[in-house]
């Protein structure tokens, strides 16, 4: 069992308070009183209840990392970045996973009202409700957005240009010699990132093609791409280019293609999203339009820091662009 300032107190047989000022520096303590507590808290291996003490003084040096789930694969990425930086300037990080729940996204933002938190990064998909509008608009520079935007308020927010991916999977799928129908299978539609990737390839596809493009949703798990393809072929007859913003769901969509007997990238070209380990595994390897993540990630969790410290005043709106790399699903 760990030993608690009381613990300490009595063993030393002195107040609490005494102790309090020895292991703080403080004044009031003789040196030798002094000595005798630092050595009672070596030879107990004391630890202070950083929690404790950032509700006295309050300051906590914990920020929390609000989640939408854990499916995601990129989120390892992302929380390594935010990590790195915050316990570069002495924070922890508390992952908090909100599984797609309003009541637990307003739970973990009541604790940042109750000052157990410094502060939070509310990732993108994590629903949002009347408990964060009011944190918002209370205004107290300790809640910045990572892959969401907040019309209504202004808030420091880092995100990807998802219109600029659905454009650029578009012109690359599209514009060639070896052009052919194209088929969009995003994962939740309702997504503010997935609406916006569906804009930007099917606008594309209208400029390059003059014809519409046949878009699938609802296709996130692995099952999910390995059953959709399928239905396509179904409607459509090869070759065929897919655009799947899944790389989980990839994975199912290249096994139901090989499963088929058909060839990839000859009969069907497929290009991936984000440069997760999964784009790496896939055999063959997937093209993707590529994701910052990690550039983006860390520097949201410097934006926070530097609200925390009060080093900067105003909200920052970040965009970062995306950019194709080449594998083999494609030509």
């Amino acid at each position: 069992m760990a030993v608690t300032l009381k613990d300490l107190a009595r063993i030393a047989g002195v107040a609490e308070s005494t102790v309090s000022r020895a292991l703080n520096d403080k004044p009031g303590v003789s040196e030798e009183t002094r000595e005798e507590i630092l050595k009672l808290a070596v030879e107990y291996n004391y630890q202070p209840n950083r929690l404790a003490q950032g509700l006295a003084k309050q300051k906590t040096s914990i920020i929390a990392l609000l989640l939408p789930d854990l499916k995601n694969p990129s989120y390892p990425e992302l929380i390594a970045a935010v990590e790195g930086v915050a316990n570069d300037s002495g924070y922890q990080v508390v992952l908090c996973n909100t599984a797609g729940s309003p009541e637990k996204t307003a739970a973990y933002l009541d604790l940042l009202q109750r000052n157990q938190f410094d502060g939070v990064i509310i990732v993108g998909g994590t629903p949002t409700g009347g408990k964060f509008l009011q944190l918002a608009l209370e205004n107290k520079n300790n809640m910045v957005l990572l892959n969401m935007l907040l019309e209504e308020l202004l808030l420091p927010s880092h995100l990807i240009d998802y219109r600029q991916e659905g454009v650029l999977a578009a012109e690359y799928l599209l514009d060639s010699a070896d052009s052919r129908p194209a088929a969009l299978i995003l994962g939740d539609a309702r997504e503010y990132r997935e609406t916006e990737r569906r804009e930007g390839f099917l606008e594309a596809s209208r400029r390059l093609t003059g014809s519409a493009t046949e878009v699938f949703t609802g296709v996130e798990s692995r099952d999910d791409g390995y059953q959709v393809f399928f239905r396509i072929v179904e409607r459509l007859e090869p070759p065929l280019s897919f655009y799947i913003t899944e790389n989980l769901a990839a994975l199912g969509l290249l096994e139901a293609i090989k499963s088929g007997g058909y060839l990839v990238p000859e009969d069907f070209q497929l290009l991936g999203t984000g440069s997760n380990f999964i784009a790496g595994i896939a055999s063959p390897q997937l093209t993707v339009v590529d994701e910052p993540l990690r550039e983006m990630a860390s520097n949201a969790a410097t934006s926070l820091l530097q609200l925390l410290s009060e080093d900067k005043s105003e909200p920052e709106i970040r965009v970062y662009q995306p950019k194709i790399i080449a594998g083999a699903t494609t030509l």
